[in-house]
């Protein structure tokens, strides 16, 4: 017995046209990326941001509310330091920014022109090694707030001078997410920073109003041409990033470090910081501040000093005072004459 068996015709054209998915213009660049490091790069994956404190959460050196800043190049929260012309500003860390989209609530820093000038005024933090990036591609990107239609984000290299200037904040009041990407070129070697300025369309100064303002979140620089959502860090991994640089190792508490008295007018002890990049600059205040408290008797000193701060994180405490008996153990505390402090300093 013969079987006829009979089969509709194929359309081939709709046939393929049915197995075209849509995947949008992010899938479309993963269909188009070369190498698997392109399609890395594109999702973001692993750690990306080179700027450390990005979303500001880290002030070890204080709380900054509307502090008055007339010093060019000065720290204030962790890695990030002032710099501007000849006008006088306010600067101060912000709290409770919530915008959609991003990862966390997160914190800031504002400065606020308390003259008018011709000038420029922002913030920068610098990158360390930055040969390493030569040839490079970045993106920096962060969100921006002012009243100036000259606010900007923007990477300068001295010795080289490569200044890239990304596009200014409309100057209306509201967050703005700015980026810029740019290749590195050239030597870096003297120092690259990434800047968030209200400064000129040529990287010099601008008319500046009393009143005006630039206010940064979440600022990030990545490899790559791409700005990704910012990468939220949790607070210990930032202060332990931050700590790299600078650290707070005393400040105004009670015992800032153990003692033995070595002789009656001469104590030693040692201290514990986290390893630095360098070795460290020890910032002090008053040996007047400070006292040996040992076997029943509060010393006050009459000179403090360090010796061989080390990168891997060791440095030994002389306190010079009178009484002390040789031998005898105690500590290392404040008195209450002033704010007793020390800090470890790395900075680049």
């Amino acid at each position: 017995m013969t079987v006829k068996v009979t089969k509709p015709a194929i359309n081939v054209r709709e046939e393929l046209a049915d197995l075209r998915k849509p995947s949008g213009v992010a899938g479309e660049a993963m269909l188009r990326a070369e190498t698997p490091q392109e399609q890395f790069n594109l999702i973001g994956a692993g750690r990306r941001n080179l700027l450390i404190n990005g979303d500001f959460s880290v002030s070890q050196r204080g709380d900054f509310t509307t502090a008055s800043s007339s010093v060019n190049g000065a720290y204030f929260v962790d890695r990030w330091f002032t710099d501007k012309g000849n006008v006088a500003f306010n600067k101060e860390q912000t709290t409770g920014i919530d915008l959609d989209g991003t990862p966390a609530i997160s914190k800031g820093v504002k400065l606020t022109a308390t003259a008018s000038g011709t000038s420029y005024m922002g913030i920068r933090q610098k990158i360390e090694n930055p040969t390493q990036y030569v040839g490079r591609i970045f993106t920096y990107s962060g969100f921006v707030k002012s009243n100036s239609p000259k606010a900007r984000l923007a990477s300068f290299i001295s010795g080289t001078s490569q200044t890239v200037l990304g596009n200014t904040h409309s100057g209306n009041g509201q967050w703005e997410k700015l980026s810029v990407t740019f290749t590195i070129t050239g030597n870096p070697s003297t120092a690259w920073y990434a800047d968030a300025f209200i400064i000129s369309d040529t990287f010099d100064v601008t008319p500046i109003s009393s009143g005006d303002y630039i206010e940064v979140t979440m600022l990030q620089l990545e490899v790559g041409k791409v700005a990704t959502p910012f990468e939220h860090r949790s607070y210990g991994e930032e202060l332990a990033l931050c700590q790299r640089y600078y650290e707070v190792l005393y400040a105004d508490s009670e015992a800032a470090a153990n003692v033995s008295a070595f002789t009656t007018t001469a104590a030693y002890g040692h201290m514990k910081m986290q390893p630095k990049r360098a070795a460290p600059t020890m910032l002090v205040s008053a040996a007047t501040t400070f006292r040996v408290r040992s076997a029943g008797n509060n010393l006050n000193l009459t000179s403090i000093g360090f010796d061989d701060p080390t990168a891997t994180g060791n440095v030994r405490v002389n306190c010079t005072t009178s009484g002390l008996v040789a031998g005898d153990s105690g500590w290392l505390s404040r008195t209450s004459n002033g704010t007793a402090y020390i800090h470890a300093d790395a900075e680049l």
